[in-house]
């Protein structure tokens, strides 16, 4: 075993209990969304919309407190408005968030495929390689089935992409950290 396996083995083992918990978490938490997919896409959608919404509010109040630049103060507005438009019109909302969705699960899932590459030393490596390959596949079903695929896919990719990830935890620590 060579040195970068053998530190790899060791975080594992080190970390298991963070590992098992965290895969429990995702695994969970994925079927909570799955069991209630548009729930789930909606809920996303709206707490986009909070935290911009907020943010912005604060951004605004710290921009004028503090005499920062012209842009910073757009910046906030801009905030406020896309928050308040997100919680105003949620369907139209979750457009915009299907496709900032599918951006991030290209992203991701090719982030994914590189730690699997990293942890290949490792025994069951695969099962984050299988994670990173499912989440491109679905990432690329949001971008071909846009926008018929928008509240309930949506939901059922974020639980698909929550179980997986859970999963390709969990048994990335099966063996090794035993």
């Amino acid at each position: 075993m060579d040195e970068l396996t053998a530190n790899l083995v060791q975080e594992l083992r080190t970390h298991k209990t963070k590992y098992i918990v965290q895969g429990t978490l995702f695994i969970v938490l994925g079927v909570l969304a799955a069991a209630l997919p548009v729930a789930t896409a909606l809920s996303a959608e709206l707490l986009i919309g909070i935290v911009l919404l907020l943010s912005g509010v604060f951004q605004f109040v710290l921009t004028l407190r503090s005499k920062m630049h012209w842009w910073s103060l757009l910046s906030a507005v801009l905030s406020i408005l896309v928050g308040f438009l997100m919680i105003w019109k949620p369907l139209a909302g979750l457009l915009a968030v299907v496709t900032l969705l599918a951006l991030f699960m290209t992203l991701e899932g090719l982030l994914e495929l590189l730690l699997a590459f990293e942890f290949r030393p490792v025994r069951n490596w695969s099962w984050m390689l299988f994670s990173g390959i499912i989440t491109l596949i679905m990432a690329v079903v949001l971008w071909v089935g846009f926008p018929a695929f928008d509240v309930l896919y949506l939901g059922w990719i974020i639980a698909i992409n929550l179980i997986l990830y859970g999963l390709s935890l969990m048994m990335l620590i099966w063996k090794v950290a035993s």
